[in-house]
């Protein structure tokens, strides 16, 4: 088996779970090792350390930002190197100060470097007219790209490298651990609480992943409940949530957990504005899970969903009605 080391920075959130995930279902097959370089105080979930095909090598760093925490970084990889022998070097963490340390840590040996990027970081480096201003984005993308070996990037809200990058790229395709994601799994019974249709929707409260509109949606249906599962952002839209007679709210779960929130439920429901190509995590675990799945009409999410609407409460609120029945 050969050997790739995975940087994970100072935190692992749920969408990182998720990726490592995804990526153990993708490469099962080829039976390759991971080992997950960690860097400080960074909390990695039980369930991926107990995983068969990845080991953990922990180092202890001081948390710092900007350059510093670059400079950091690159000692880091540069220790991990002297010690290990992997065949290449990925970069997963959110591309900003931690990429161009890991990429600039692995200069001067032998292994192959890559980095991560999506279009919803891309934007800077996108819109750069020359290399020179792709070298200075604010994001660090620039630098990560140039040095870099390749660049990898989703299926879904992926990147185009400018023709002047050194990097090549490699698509991942989006996807999730279909073992763990699947129709037999056992519900959760208490994530609803009324006897009637049950609607999903996964994401944090704000408007930028539509709870607003959401909560129209809900005033249109009052014979389905509605469930809204993450993190407050926006009070003003949670207190909305709570006064609503047929929407809960329901905190945050470890993400091994999710499987039984969607096994509980009826319909997925993605009504945010900004996803990856039009594509939300929850989508793709929904349609995983067995469940129909309406989303807005963004880019590529009519390759998931089962049905894409509009941006209107009533065109949103018609389709599950059709999908319910």
């Amino acid at each position: 088996m050969s050997q790739s080391a995975l940087y994970l920075g100072s935190r692992c959130p749920p969408n990182m779970e998720a990726y490592l995930d995804s990526l153990l279902y993708q490469t099962r097959e080829e039976e390759l090792w991971f080992e997950l370089i960690v860097v400080g105080n960074c909390r990695v979930p039980v369930w991926l350390t107990d995983a068969d095909r990845i080991s953990v090598t922990r180092y202890s760093a001081p948390q710092k930002t900007g350059f510093e925490r670059a400079r950091i970084t690159a000692n880091v990889v540069r220790r991990y190197l002297r010690e290990n022998d992997p065949d290449t070097i990925r970069q997963i963490t959110q591309p900003r100060w931690h990429a161009p340390g890991v990429l600039a840590g692995a200069i001067g040996s032998d292994v192959r470097v890559y980095t991560r990027a999506s279009a919803s970081l891309f934007g800077e480096y996108r819109e750069a007219p020359s290399p020179v201003r792709a070298w200075l984005a604010n994001n660090a993308l620039g630098r990560s790209i140039f040095l870099s070996d390749a660049v990898y990037t989703p299926r879904y809200g992926g990147v185009e490298v400018p023709w002047w990058a050194p990097a090549d790229i490699v698509r991942e395709e989006r996807t999730v651990n279909g073992d763990r994601f699947s129709p037999e799994v056992a519900p959760r019974e208490d994530l609803f609480s009324q006897d009637c249709d049950r609607v999903l929707t996964v994401g944090r409260i704000s408007r930028r992943k539509g709870t607003d509109l959401l909560l129209k949606v809900a005033k249109r249906l009052n014979t389905a409940e509605f469930v809204v599962v993450g993190a407050v952002g926006d009070k003003n839209l949670a207190a909305r949530l709570d006064d609503s007679s047929n929407v809960r709210r329901y905190p945050p779960v470890n993400y091994i957990e999710m499987p039984e929130l969607y096994a509980a439920s009826d319909l997925v429901l993605s009504v945010s504005r900004l996803e990856w190509g039009g594509v939300s995590r929850a989508m793709l675990e929904g349609k995983a899970t067995g469940l129909p799945v309406i989303a807005l009409d963004r880019k590529e999410a009519g390759s998931v969903a089962n049905t894409t609407v509009q941006e209107d409460p009533d065109a949103i609120a018609d389709a599950v009605r059709r999908i319910l029945g």
